[in-house]
């Protein structure tokens, strides 16, 4: 066998039996290689209003002020809202980042300050009209021969701290605790300029403090707030009381309370901070001994088969924001932790013959062709008062298959 490289062709030459054939392969020159994005340099400052000193290490974003309003959003980096790049500040509050030329808003972010996508996304609830947001944010043209300098003001943030305690008095540790405003952006759906705040940094529904957890004191701070009202929610994880599915473990559960100590929303401490202000009377009391569970069987009617799977919710009469969920056990047992009393809408979903992923490593009842029985989904009215409700008892019907 003989190998012959000329140039961009190669020959090949086997010898069988005495004869001679030669294959020859043609192999393709290069590709020539794509244009070169062209890059340019853009420089900018981060200062600290209020020691007019540098933010050292503070993060900067730069989001494509074109893609972000819904042009070609080519890179989907991020969350795929515009080109987003990234840079940090060093000792002299000053950074350098290459973007491609166009237009860019900017945003910085450090600890304990305000950045103005934050500011934006607080003022989102108000009256401000998105282009009035839009002309806040800091804004530079990046050509070929660069962009900048871009200087951004940082001022201090509010602060909500307080302590959190078990009704027992003993410190509540570990639990996250984040800030919320108390009002929300009106309208629906995300625009383009929601979702610009949230690709530089302005967070989602003005969550600007981002998660704290609370210390072996029970003490929690949540600082770099905007100017404006908020409740305060703490998030627990808690053993279920449902089993495990399939040997993978414990299940857990979350539970979510409100200052100063509230399971419904509605119900939670108001607090409106200034610019800059700080307070740190936040007193909460979490009380899980008073919260209840309500339990009970899901059948089907007549001769449906048996319900293994979907979901039972409980969801409040007075503040549809409460919700409670549990899921149907392939035995059609149920069982909803951490309800307080009140009137309820009990509704169920997705019901199914066939158990969930998991559930004793089978596929559950099937019907004569072998399919997973399908149930209708079912509400009625529920009412907890200052105990736990057991026997709860729900039929459900068999969806209905049009004849073939």
């Amino acid at each position: 066998m003989r190998y012959v490289l000329e140039g961009c062709a190669l020959a090949l030459a086997l010898t069988v039996t005495g004869a001679a054939q030669t294959l020859t392969m043609q192999i393709q020159p290069p590709t020539q290689p794509s244009a070169q994005r062209v890059m340019a340099t853009v420089t900018g400052h981060v200062t600290c209003s209020d020691t007019q000193q540098a933010a050292r290490f503070a993060n900067v974003v730069l989001v494509n002020a074109e893609e972000s309003a819904g042009g070609s959003r080519q890179s989907g980096f991020g969350f795929g809202f515009g080109r987003r790049v990234m840079a940090r500040t060093d000792l002299q509050g000053n950074f350098t980042v290459q973007v491609e030329p166009g237009d860019y808003y900017a945003s910085a972010t450090a600890t304990g300050y305000v950045s103005p996508a934050a500011e934006a996304a607080a003022r989102l609830g108000a009256s401000s009209s998105e282009a009035d947001l839009l002309a806040a944010l800091p804004e530079v043209h990046v050509s070929e021969e660069g962009g900048g300098p871009v200087n951004i003001t940082l001022d201090r943030g509010g602060v909500i701290s307080g302590k959190l305690q078990w009704d027992d008095g003993s410190p509540a540790a570990g639990v996250n605790v984040i800030a919320m405003p108390a009002t929300t952006a009106s309208g629906t759906g995300q625009t383009d300029v929601r979702r610009l705040i949230a690709e530089l940094g302005g967070g989602f529904g003005g969550f600007n403090g981002g998660f704290q957890a609370s210390d072996d004191r029970g003490v929690f701070r949540i600082s770099g707030l905007a100017a404006g009202s908020y409740v305060v929610r703490a998030t627990m994880m808690t053993p279920s009381a449902e089993p495990s599915r399939g040997g993978f473990g414990e299940r857990l559960s979350s539970i979510a309370l409100y200052a100063p100590g509230k399971v419904r929303r509605s119900d939670a401490q108001m607090i409106t901070l200034k610019a800059g202000e700080e307070r740190d009377d936040v007193a909460f009391t979490i009380d899980l001994n008073a919260l209840h569970t309500v339990s009970g069987h899901v059948s089907a009617t007549g001769d449906g088969g048996t319900v293994a799977s979907g979901t039972v919710r409980l969801t409040d009469s007075a503040d549809s924001t409460l919700t409670r969920m549990g899921s149907i056990q392939p035995d059609g047992s149920f069982v909803v932790q951490w309800v307080p009393a009140g009137t309820y809408t009990l509704s169920v979903t997705n019901a199914s013959s066939s158990p969930g992923f998991g559930y004793s490593g089978g596929r559950g009842q099937a019907t004569s062709d072998g399919s997973a029985e399908r149930f209708q989904q079912f509400q009625e009215p529920l009412t907890v008062s200052d105990s736990d409700v057991t026997g709860v008892g729900v039929s459900l019907a068999p969806v209905a298959t049009q004849a073939q």
